[in-house]
């Protein structure tokens, strides 16, 4: 240097972690930078980042190849999410199995604060060895173990929020409701005049009320308002890690309370607010009892305890959705001297219902009484393990043994129902003025009323006594054992890894007969100089749910790898890029999961079957005797499935830069296939159903891809994006279809679960063209559910027979209801202390039919109920609107020209985005608090389902909303904590 100073020589050297790292795979790990498999992985800080009760609800977005869906709603305690590994292969059934530790275990309520790592495995090579049970994919999760360091960690996480549904559709008030019940009566003929008609000075007055009578205006209640409020949640956790050269342990407590959303729910002597709380333990412990030795324990315990109304979500949501808002929820006290019986019987309040409106939302929140649901779950591994050196350098032998253990009980504190033919009634009273049925009073008569009340039902003047019951149930037990050889070895410039294993596992549900897999697993890799890479998998092992003779397959994979930046020719690229590799795979796996329950190889009989004997008196059992229950199979055997993926894996700019991307092609055969409605079975004159079958052929394809760039600047600022992207389209090549005369009919050659339905075309402009449509077909009309009239729907005659059919007229339409598109666009910054990331995450090419109660006016259910009208409903066809009109004529109850449940109308697109998370911390300074002793105090604020983008506003859904009617809507969370390390 200059000046005289001393000459510096400074070299750079090459960041190894990357290459260092590991992956879990099948039944261990291996290095990523030499993994031919298609794997993709997170941490404990992505699910962390969710605050959510259960753990399947906080990977939406996060990984490529993994495809979410909560359909299963958000209820306190009972929300899920879906999980599918690059999409549909089967129309059977389509889970991944769940390792966890080791031991296929239930994933969902596990603490994030327990979990190192979550990981999936998607092609063949990776999971081969799990052979008969593998096509669907692996999800392998891994706990926190100790580590040696010079003191122990003690961290402790203290958090709380609220939490409020993300979305309630929307339904029209008492004056709307009512202008279009009156239209909606006229168009099925009862005149203008009618006193069934709401009156042009009750639907005035609705307009101006206050909703709720005390201007004695009338009813109008918004049910969702009325029913739910945010919820609550805390959680906490406090964990020991730590451990020496010799021996490490990673302990943890945690808590988890949620308070639901339901009102009303307090109002008598018990509360039956929806509760769930968690406690989970876990203890992992490592020992190296010599320097070949080692043996790990592993304690785990998860007790739940789940508090809920005696009735359920799905009934208060029906309720919301179909009760009429000018209807009153409670009478009120009149002063009419006759009704002070019944005051005195129902301290708690007289309900409103009648004969029609059999159940009252304020009597299925407070008025049910409540179960109290505890579930134990306790698991547990033992594991010794020693080193081979003697034997041959990196060779290692383990044995484990696994326990696991789960029972579940309830403390039954319902109030029963009872039922009349096809009604339904609570255990509570219901009453309702003397004069008017059906409501029919508050129609006529106006909102206000001082005569006698009677009874709802003919019943209950009081509510029925409360049960006392208890049950236990789903006790369970599970043994795992295995036994495996590693070997890993590197000489001059090759490298070899093998793994050779046996395990079995017996689960006992209650008294069943026990459940049992077994078979032996194999791996092979060979690494030539860091550039060249192979891996053989295989499995051999079987499944009880086949016979002898077809239980058990082999199931192999081959997998190559190509680091093209290691070779010569790319040694001009080395000051940018890192690493560029290659991959591609090609193996056999297969699934076993049926769809009817096990054993469908053996032939059972039902006892206790009554015979019916005569010609015309079949109401008396003759005698009792056996039946022939479904019929056996017992060539039946496992789907199996043929996959191939192309992958490239890049690191470029200092590691800035990374992305793995996946081709993937996956053939499945011998699809096991129950013959019903749409398959070749028997005729009905058989009188059995055809047996499970290997008959089903779906191919599916398509990419996932992950791209990411992270990097400081200055000392200061850390930045990162790192979007994932999953298209997976299949297609039905075979699936033994009845003989369909149109390709547009057929399931074959469609995507798994696409919508047939007929196409509306037009609605009927006016009378004539109402007459000439009916008067089709030698007056058999055009289309089979009864008389068009001005405003129906008239379908699309594809078949151009010039009658509408369910064969021949039906047609794909939209995407099935599991996306063909989900991706998730996470990204982050650290300023110093300051913390802040975000993600959004979609879907897309999905569609959802909403029937009934979901989309349709005035819709009929349980058979002789209606329900109420959306804003979307204003847009009906009527004679002013017949030129712009989106929706045909209303009309009350059941009408299959409008509302047919496989009408185009109802079927709509539901793609959207959502910002799926959104957290924001601070961390203090280590020099504020390293006088106390502290590592570290992390404070933070997060929030999950903050906004929706969706095109699903006009019927006012969430777009994850289950197909159907009702559904509890999902969660939007907001969550404030503080974790403190010591």
């Amino acid at each position: 240097m200059g000046g005289g100073g001393k000459q510096l020589l400074i070299t750079l050297l090459e960041d190894s972690r990357a290459l260092e790292e590991v992956v879990v795979v099948a039944y261990g790990t291996q290095k990523k930078a030499t993994l031919t498999g298609s794997i993709s992985n997170i941490t404990t800080t992505d699910l962390k980042q969710s605050p959510t009760a259960n753990l399947t609800n906080a990977l939406a977005g996060r990984l490529p190849g993994l495809i979410t869906t909560q359909f299963g709603g958000g209820e306190t305690g009972a929300d899920f999410s879906e999980i599918i590994i690059r999409g549909l292969s089967t129309y059977g059934d389509r889970s991944p199995i769940v390792i966890v530790d080791g031991v296929e275990r239930d994933m969902r309520y596990w603490s994030a604060e327990e979990i190192e790592s979550f990981t999936i495995l998607k092609d063949a090579s990776s999971t081969a060895a799990y052979g008969v049970r593998g096509a669907n994919g692996v999800i392998i999760i891994n706990t926190k173990r100790g580590k040696n360091q010079e003191k122990v960690n003690i961290s402790l996480k203290m958090a709380a929020g609220s939490m409020q549904q993300i979305r309630f559709p929307e339904f029209l008030g008492s004056a709307d409701y009512a202008m279009l019940y009156n239209e909606a009566r006229i168009n099925e003929g009862l005149p203008p005049d009618s006193r069934e008609l709401f009156s042009q000075e009750a639907i005035n007055n609705f307009r101006i009320a206050k909703g709720d009578n005390s201007d004695r205006l009338g009813y109008n209640w918004d049910y969702f308002d009325y029913a739910f409020k945010p919820g609550n949640r805390q959680e906490y956790s406090l964990s020991l890690r730590g451990g020496t050269e010799r021996a490490r342990y990673y302990v943890m407590a945690g808590y988890y309370n949620e308070n639901g959303n339901y009102k009303h729910v307090d109002l008598t002597q018990y509360d039956a607010q929806a509760v769930l709380k968690r406690y989970n333990f876990r203890t992992n412990v490592d020992i190296d009892i010599n320097k070949n030795f080692y043996a790990r324990l592993d304690l785990g315990a998860l007790l739940a305890d789940h508090t809920s109304p005696g009735t359920n979500g799905d009934k208060i949501m029906s309720l919301c959705y179909t009760q009429p808002p000018y209807l009153p929820i409670v009478l009120p006290e009149n002063g009419n001297p006759q009704n002070e019986e019944f005051v005195q019987r129902n301290p708690y309040g007289l309900l409103y219902g009648d004969y029609l409106h059999r159940r009252n939302i304020l009597g299925e929140l407070s008025r049910t009484g409540y179960i109290q649901d505890k579930r134990t779950y306790v698991t547990s591994t033992f594991a010794l393990g020693h080193r081979l050196d003697f034997i041959t350098e990196g060779l290692k032998i383990e044995a484990s043994f696994s326990y696991d253990a789960n029972e579940q009980s309830a403390v039954d504190r319902q109030i029963p129902g009872y039922d009349e033919g096809y009604r339904h009634f609570g255990g509570y009273a219901t009453f309702r003025p003397g004069s008017g049925d059906f409501g029919t009073y508050y129609i006529t008569n106006g909102p206000n009323y001082d005569g006698v009340y009677v009874l709802g039902n003919r019943d209950l003047s009081e509510d029925r006594t409360m049960s006392n019951g208890y049950g236990s149930w789903a006790s369970e037990s599970k043994v795992y054992y295995q036994l495996k050889l590693d070997y890993d070895h590197s000489f001059d410039q090759h490298q070899v890894t093998g793994l050779l294993l046996f395990n079995r596992s017996s689960r006992v549900n209650f008294n069943q007969v026990p459940y049992r897999y077994q078979g032996i697993a194999g791996r092979l890799t060979y690494n030539y100089v860091s550039r060249y890479l192979a891996e053989l998998n295989m499995g051999y092992n079987g499944s009880e749910n086949f016979a002898k003779g077809k239980r058990y397959g082999f199931f192999p994979a081959a997998s190559i790898g190509w680091i093209l930046s290691n070779e010569s020719f790319m040694s001009e690229t080395k000051d940018w890029l890192s690493m560029m590799k290659l991959r591609a795979s090609l193996g056999f796996v297969g699934s076993d999961k049926l769809a009817t329950g096990r054993f469908s190889y053996l032939q059972f009989f039902n006892y206790n079957y009554s015979y019916y004997f005569g010609e015309n008196d079949f109401s008396n059992a003759a005698a009792q005797g056996i039946t022939e229950g479904n019929f056996a199979n017992p060539d039946l055997t496992w789907e199996k499935a043929r996959k191939l993926n192309v992958g490239l894996d890049v690191s470029a700019f200092n590691g800035n830069l990374t992305l793995a991307a996946d081709y993937f092609f996956e053939h499945r055969y011998d699809i096991i296939t129950s013959l019903g409605a749409n398959n070749v079975g028997f005729p009905a004159y058989v009188g059995k159903s055809a047996p499970m079958i290997n008959s089903g052929i779906v191919d599916n394809q398509g990419v996932d891809f992950e791209i990411g760039w992270r990097q400081r600047i200055g000392n200061d600022f850390v930045f990162y994006v790192k979007p994932n992207f999953t298209f997976a389209r299949n297609k039905i090549v075979f699936m033994n279809e009845i003989s369909r005369d149109f390709e547009w009919r057929k399931y074959t050659g469609k995507p798994v679960g696409e919508h047939l339905v007929f196409i509306v075309d037009h609605l009927v402009y006016d009378q004539a063209e109402a007459d000439r449509l009916n008067a089709m077909n030698n007056g058999d009309g055009f289309q089979p559910w009864g008389a068009l009239y001005p405003g129906d729907a008239v379908y699309r005659d594809l078949d151009g027979d010039g009658k509408i059919t369910d064969l021949n007229d039906r047609t794909g339409m939209g995407y099935p209801r599991i996306p063909e598109i989900q991706f998730g666009i996470p990204a982050g910054i650290q300023y110093r202390g300051l913390d802040f990331s975000i993600m959004f995450q979609g879907s897309a090419r999905t569609s959802v039919a909403l029937t009934g109660r979901a989309a349709a006016d005035f819709p009929l259910f349980e058979d002789d109920q209606v329900g109420k009208v959306k804003p979307m409903h204003m847009e009906r066809w009527t004679e002013a609107t017949r030129d712009m009109a989106t929706y045909p004529r209303l009309t009350v109850g059941r009408n299959d020209n409008n509302k047919n449940v496989n009408s185009s109308l109802f079927l709509y697109d539901a793609k959207y985005l959502r910002l799926k998370n959104l957290e924001i911390g601070y961390t203090l300074p280590k020099r504020y608090i390293r006088f106390a002793g502290l590592q570290n105090i992390r404070i933070y604020a997060q929030g999950m389902n903050l906004l929706t983008f969706d095109g699903l506003d006009k019927v006012g859904v969430d777009p994850e909303h289950r197909e159907g009617e009702t559904w509890y809507p999902i969660q939007r969370t907001f969550n404030f904590g503080i974790d403190i390390t010591y």
